[in-house]
Parts: structure tokens; sequence; C-alpha cells
């Protein structure tokens, strides 16, 4: 994997806590990709989103998120659409001017959005001071991108409720491993 080129998983493990059942059957010394496949095939779709999410380079993991809330974008307001759009164009051309303004656009937004979880991590992407415009700098701590991406994630597979949580994951971690070797995501039927 182009994008994860570490050898095992210490270091992204090293992140953020793992669930107890993920403790179970996780080692730091399975390479990422064992990672992901153990957690799949336990069905630990919490912890696997929060590993990819720790695992890519921050532009990667932000773009992830804007392509798997967009899944659900049929279930979504306009404004929280206009937030993952303009989150996936800062992607593309990151600048300070839009940051602030998506900042600004997921203020309203509940917390039980993904949108606004997408809309933080670009907020939170290291990119810009957190505090607000007329006071000293403040830069995120490390990897609050990346806990907005899996929270991104791991909200639109469970809200608003359907029962698609499971096929969404399965999409969701083959975007991720397109991503990961160097792909854009945007996949096909055929590849979901």
């Amino acid at each position: 994997m182009k994008k994860i080129p570490y050898q095992d998983s210490k270091k992204i493990l090293s992140y953020f806590d793992l669930s107890e059942e993920a403790k179970d059957v996780v080692k730091g010394s399975f390479p990422p990709i064992e990672v992901i496949r153990v957690l799949q095939k336990e069905s630990l779709n919490i912890d696997l989103a929060t590993f990819i999410a720790h695992a890519l380079p921050m532009r990667e993991s932000i773009w992830w998120a804007t392509l798997a809330t967009s899944l659900r974008k049929a279930d979504l307001s306009q404004a929280e659409n206009k937030v993952i759009e303009d989150s996936a164009s800062w992607v593309k051309q990151p600048n300070e001017a839009l940051r602030r303004e998506i900042e600004k656009s997921i203020q309203p937004l509940a917390n039980e959005s993904s949108a606004k979880w997408v809309g933080q991590a670009v907020f939170w992407s290291g990119q810009g001071s957190i505090a607000p415009i007329e006071n000293p700098v403040v830069m995120p701590a490390d990897f609050l991108h990346a806990k907005a991406v899996a929270g991104a994630v791991n909200t639109a597979a469970a809200l608003p409720e359907w029962s698609g949580y499971k096929g969404y994951y399965k999409q969701v971690t083959n975007m991720a491993l397109n991503i990961a070797d160097g792909g854009s995501g945007k996949l096909s039927q055929e590849e979901l």
C-alpha cells in the first residue's frame, strides 16, 4: 500500500485506543493490511474505520471521509451535502479561506451529522490555527483530523438509521484500500 508504507502497525495503533474486542485479535506486529483484514473479518467496523482514518495521510484520510459520507447523500440536507462538497474541494486545493468557511458552515450542524465531522476534519487538519481568527495561533493536536474522519465514517454508517450499514462498511473499506494503493477511491459498482 503506497500511502500506508509501514512494515507493522505499532505506530498507527499508538494514535488511538482499540476496543477490547479488537485488542484480542489485533497485534501491533501485524502489517496494516493484516489489521484491516482481521478487523473486517471480525466485523469490528468502528475500529476498522478508526484504524484506516489514522493510517492514511491527512489529505487522503479526509478525502476518504468525503467519499464515504457522500454514499449517504440522499439522507443528508442541502447544507450537509455542501459541507461535504466544500471539504472535497479543500482536499483538492487546500486554502485558509475555504477552511475557515467550512468552520462557519459546520457550526449549525448537529454533532450527529456525518457532514459536520467531515468539515471538522478539514478544520482540524493542521493546515491552520483552530483558534478564532483574532486570537494567537493554536494548532490542533496531532491526528485530531483522523478522529474526526473516523467520526464521519462511523456516523454515516449509523445515522440516519438504516439497514445498509454492513454493505456501507464493505464499500468504504474498498474505497480506502484503493486510496491506500494510490487510487482515487472512486470505484465502479463492480469494485465496491
